[in-house]
Parts: structure tokens; C-alpha cells; sequence
């Protein structure tokens, strides 16, 4: 930017003008601003920085103006609410029913004091009034824009098509543990009897963190294998409009239009539906209201169960009763058919009778006459076969007494023997030992003297 500043008079001037300490100036600039903006102007932009704190009792937070066409910051400004007056601006957002609250990331519309700070040349805006219908305004028309993109490209009715198993007893549990909604929906699950499995993920069920929470524990229980859920529910206690606008976030109904398993919503309000509401399978006001609706369904299952085994058992009854009497009809038909039958084919059973009897007869008697060829056959083996044994074993006797070594020493032989074995060589015996020499009729003993 071209200086317009006098470069060639300077010596002539910068003695004539004033020269003002950094306070003059900044007090001097508060003034002009003062006079600028005599009265109070309306100010919109987005809540940045806001930190509310019960101990402070002012409130300081910034303004900030983002680009059409993104999230970028193109201007902001400093923004203080004082003690005197929040009584104001709470009154203001009371009569909207609680619709909304002051919190970062949403739009408002303020009507301000412009004003410097001379100390440290900060300028700022001071809050004395809000406009609501302009903040109810813009928080409706995100809202319709979510829906109308979500509707676009059809994930409004997405997880509707999925479809809730007649016996829901594995439940996704979404919502801060310990809290009222947790205790309310078990509690009532508890009281069916029924064995409900949960799985629970705690999550916070408002404040920034919301929308990070509830996409991660969508996330994690798509993640379970397959048919391990039959349903996913998101609850939380009553609160205001404003907590339940936490809901109305087009990141959470996109992980829920794509969710494998029903998602059931019960976020605790009766009068007003959120986006979340809107996606979901399905919706309930309570979350008592929805674990009465698996309660049911359980409940519901089982007493088809009941009227279908009562049914079975009706229909055996009736089936075994008929085939009772069918089975008596031919009982009596069968005993009164008898008699004729067996007058009709007396001849014929004492025709076959004395067949059965001759062929029988006539059986036994070759069967006989076999065994006694066969017995007399075994005992001539036998006879022969003792006869046979009987001269091999005369024969072997004589072989034996041929053998016997006492006929040996009857002719002259004699058996020596040394420490009781038989000396067959002279290279075995000893001199100076005794041995023992047996005769045909008795035994010496003597003791080498000499061995040749």
C-alpha cells in the first residue's frame, strides 16, 4: 500500500504535530470506534473458544466467520458476556423451551457494544441481547440439509431394511454406564427372565465428544463376526432440546444407515425427533420403552413356541386316537374273519400238516441212518488206528531192550566214570583220582595209579 505520509516537508511538520502515548491512542481509537458505532449493532458468526466456567463470572469467548466453502476461518473477533448480563441472554434461550444452548459450533446472532480496551488496544464485542428465532433458524436449516442429503442418496431408510431377529437376545448397548438410561434398560431386561447377552460401550451421550464416541462404537460392533448381535441400541436419559441437538449430526445417521445390524435409537425425549432418530430402524421415547420391545419380541416368540407345541400335541393326540380305532375296527374285523378263515382252509392246513410231518419224518430218518454209517465208520478208524499204534510201539520196545546197556555189560563190558561223568578218554582222567567202574553185577571203585 502507497504511504501518505509527506516524506519531503517532514522536518517542517514533526515539530507542529502531537504526538500521543500509546494509551492516548488506543484511548483516542476507542473514542472514534464510540462514535463510529454510537449505538449497539447485530453481529452473527459461529461460537469458537467458549469454556464455561461457574467460578468465572464473566464469559469470554470468540465470533468466527467461515468461508462458504469450507470450514475455514476468514474473520473473527473477540466476544465478552458479563455477570449482569447472563440473566438476559438465559431468560432469551429459555423461552425456546431449551431448543438450544449456548455451546461452540453454532450460529448466533448477537446484539453488541463495539468497544477498545485502551490498556491493551484489544477490540472487542460486548454482548447485551441475543436474537433466538435467527439461531432456530440456522440450527433448522442444517438440519433439513442433512436430511435432504441423507434422503439424496438414500441412507434415510437404509438401516429400516434391516431386520430385527424374532429372538433379539444379543444387544449393542450405546450409552455412559452407570447412568440413569443403562440402569433403566437393563434393569428391565433383568425382570423378563429372558437370558439377554449385552455388549456395552460407554460412551458420552452429550457434549463435543458425542458424535466421536457413538461412530467409534458403531465401528467396533460392525466389527463382531457375523450374526454375533441381532440388534444395536443408542439411549440416554430426558434432557432438553438442546442435548438431544447433539443427535441431529449427519456423521452419526451415515455409520448408522450403514450398519449391518438394526439400530434401535431411545434417546429419552417424548416430543422431539432427531436425525438419529429419524435413520434408525427403529425408535423408541424411553429407554425403558425400548427394552420392553425386546422383552416382547422375546416374549412373543416364546408363546408361539408354546400354542405350537400345544398344537403339536393336539394333533398326535387325535392321530394316535384314530389309528387306536382303526387298529380296533380291524381287530374285530380280523377276529370275526378268523373262524371262516380257518373253516375255509381247514383241509388245506392239515394237507400242509402232514407234509410238514412226512417231510420231517423222512429228514430225521436219512439224517439217522448217516450219523449211524458215519459212527460205525469212526469206530473201525479208531480200532484200526489203536491196533497200528500198539505194533510201532512193540517195535520200539524191542529196539529199546536191544539197546539196553546192562546187556552190553553182560558180555563183558564195563562203564568208568569220573566224578560222575563217563570217562571216554584216557586224556579225562587224573592220576591219584578215584573212579568208579560199573559191571554186570556191581560197581568198583579203585584210583589211578598209572596212566598208558
Amino acid at each position: 500500500m502507497e504511504s501518505l505520509f509527506d516524506f519531503e516537508n517532514f522536518d517542517q511538520i514533526k515539530d507542529k504535530d502531537k504526538t500521543y502515548t500509546v494509551l492516548e491512542l488506543n484511548t483516542s481509537v476507542r473514542a472514534a470506534i464510540e462514535r463510529e458505532f454510537s449505538s449497539t449493532v447485530w453481529v452473527c458468526g459461529e461460537i469458537q473458544g467458549l469454556r464455561p466456567d461457574r467460578s468465572k463470572r464473566h464469559t469470554y469467548f470468540e465470533l468466527v466467520q467461515k468461508s462458504s466453502a469450507g470450514d475455514d476461518i476468514v474473520a473473527k473477533v473477540k466476544v465478552a458476556l458479563f455477570a449482569g448480563r447472563q440473566p438476559v441472554i438465559n431468560s432469551r434461550i429459555r423461552q425456546t423451551n431449551g431448543a438450544f444452548e449456548l455451546k461452540n459450533d453454532i450460529e448466533v446472532r448477537f446484539l453488541c457494544e463495539v468497544s477498545v480496551h485502551p490498556p491493551t488496544g484489544q477490540y472487542s464485542l460486548i454482548i447485551i441481547d441475543i436474537d433466538t428465532v435467527y439461531t432456530l433458524g440456522k440450527v433448522a436449516q442444517t438440519r433439513i440439509k442433512i436430511l435432504e442429503d441423507l434422503k439424496k442418496r438414500g441412507l434415510l431408510d437404509k438401516n429400516k431394511q434391516r431386520q430385527i431377529s424374532l429372538v433379539p437376545l444379543n444387544i449393542g448397548l450405546i450409552t455412559a454406564r452407570d447412568s440413569a438410561a443403562y440402569h433403566d434398560f437393563t434393569n428391565e431386561l433383568a425382570l423378563s427372565g429372558f437370558s439377554f447377552k449385552l455388549h456395552v460401550f460407554n460412551a458420552h451421550m452429550q457434549g463435543k465428544q458425542v458424535e466421536s464416541d457413538i461412530v467409534k462404537a458403531l465401528t467396533i460392533f460392525n466389527g463382531y463376526p457375523k450374526d454375533c448381535l441381532d440388534a444395536i441400541v443408542i439411549t440416554r436419559g430426558g434432557g432438553s432440546t438442546a442435548d438431544l441437538a447433539w443427535f441431529d449430526n449427519k456423521k452419526i445417521a451415515e455409520t448408522i444407515a450403514d450398519s449391518i445390524y438394526p439400530v434401535i435409537s431411545a434417546l429419552g425425549h417424548q416430543i422431539d425427533t432427531t436425525i438419529t432418530d429419524l435413520v434408525a430402524s427403529a425408535t423408541h421415547k424411553t429407554p425403558t420403552k425400548a427394552a420392553q420391545f425386546f422383552v416382547e419380541r422375546v416374549s412373543e416368540f416364546s408363546a408361539a413356541l408354546e400354542e405350537l407345541e400345544e398344537s403339536i400335541l393336539k394333533a398326535v393326540t387325535v392321530f394316535l386316537d384314530e389309528g387306536k380305532d382303526r387298529l380296533q375296527k380291524s381287530a374285530l374285523k380280523i377276529d370275526a374273519r378268523l373262524p371262516l378263515f380257518f373253516r375255509f382252509h381247514r383241509e388245506t392246513l392239515i394237507n400242509a400238516k402232514n407234509r410238514i410231518t412226512n417231510l420231517t419224518t423222512g429228514y430225521l430218518t436219512d439224517k439217522t441212518q448217516e450219523i449211524s454209517r458215519l459212527s460205525q465208520a469212526i469206530s473201525s478208524g479208531v480200532d484200526q488206528l489203536i491196533k497200528d499204534e500198539k505194533n510201532r510201539l512193540n517195535h520200539i520196545a524191542e529196539k529199546v531192550k536191544l539197546l539196553d546197556p546192562k546187556k552190553v555189560l553182560k558180555r563183558g563190558y564195563s562203564l568208568t566214570y569220573s566224578n560222575g561223568k563217563l570217562l571216554k578218554s584216557v586224556k579225562d582222567a587224573n592220576p591219584s583220582e578215584n573212579i568208579e567202574t560199573v559191571l554186570k553185577d556191581g560197581t568198583l571203585v579203585s584210583k589211578i595209579t598209572r596212566i598208558e
